[in-house]
């Protein structure tokens, strides 16, 4: 009966586990670098082109680099050039972003010979925008 108890409560325990969100600490020191980063493009220190470049930088130190991460940091790039050109607004920004990383997660899902290493600055961009990781 107690081996049974014992048991039961391993089960639940493991349960647990499965539905508590677990975060990388490297998204998380992605996220301390671009609100730090977005200090300084609130108070005009730095432009978001400036921003990006040095979040990038973060972003290769943390987790080197991978063709997921590439693409969408390369956009991620292009579309704060844009903003920082008065092209587009903020809120053209985010929806061309969101639907970027739909793209991308549509080709990783399907995409058999994946790399070994996560694309951690794209799942850090789709938690920031409110989406599942990949």
């Amino acid at each position: 009966m107690l081996k049974r108890i014992k048991s039961l409560m391993l089960i639940v325990a493991l349960a647990s586990c499965a539905t508590t969100p677990w975060t990388d600490t490297r998204q998380d020191a992605l996220r301390q670098e671009a609100g730090y980063l977005a200090g300084l493009v609130k108070t005009n220190k730095i432009t978001k082109v400036q921003a990006a470049d040095r979040l990038n930088i973060r972003r290769i130190e943390l987790v080197g680099q991978n063709p997921y991460d590439d693409e969408v940091f390369a956009y991620y790039r292009h579309l704060a050039g844009e903003r920082d050109r008065k092209h587009i607004d903020q809120a053209e920004s985010q929806s061309l972003m969101r639907k970027k990383l739909a793209e991308v997660r549509a080709r990783y899902r399907q995409d058999p010979g994946k790399p070994g290493k996560t694309p951690v600055f794209t799942n850090f961009l789709m938690e920031l925008y409110g989406l599942p990781p990949l």
